[in-house]
């Protein structure tokens, strides 16, 4: 009896506890892990342009604003090597929606090319002109100044 009690308890704990964590990592970004790598592959990883391929929305909306969606991409290296295909699942602003033929600038593992990250740009600022042009990128606020006026930080990358 007392080993049921005990039971019961830890499922009307633990189930909840597990629920709230999967939610609170879908609905509210990136895990830490998944930061750490995107920053990892920003450090030591190769660039590419990535070309969006898609999106398809999954169907989930956040604060009736956020959509997510899993975003195919066309990675094109920089140093000219082949280029391949990867997507990841990302939250999208519904009022922001990337076009398929946008360009993102992204990184990735030469030896393991599954694993990539791309600057998702929610909003067009004057402070990522520089690295769009590293990317050899258009951007569409460039007006070909040397030094663009600084604006709010651009989005995190999406690892």
């Amino acid at each position: 009896m007392t080993n049921s009690i005990i039971l019961i308890v830890l499922v009307s704990v633990l189930v909840p506890l597990v629920a709230i964590v999967v939610v609170r990592k879908t609905l509210f970004g990136q895990s830490k892990a998944k930061q750490e790598q995107a920053s990892q592959l920003m450090a030591t990883g190769a660039k590419a342009r990535a070309m969006i391929t898609g999106v398809e929305p999954t169907g989930m909306i956040v604060n009736h604003i956020y959509l997510r969606s899993v975003v195919g991409f066309r990675l094109e290296p920089l140093d000219g090597s082949a280029p391949f295909d990867g997507s990841k699942t990302v939250m999208l602003a519904q009022t922001n929606m990337p076009r398929v033929g946008d360009k993102w600038p992204a990184w990735y593992d030469p030896a393991n090319p599954s694993e990539f990250a791309v600057a998702q740009v929610n909003a067009l600022t004057t402070d990522q002109i520089p690295m769009f042009r590293e990317f050899g990128i258009p951007h569409p606020l460039d007006t070909g100044d040397a030094t663009p006026p600084a604006d709010p930080p651009a989005s995190p990358p999406v690892g």
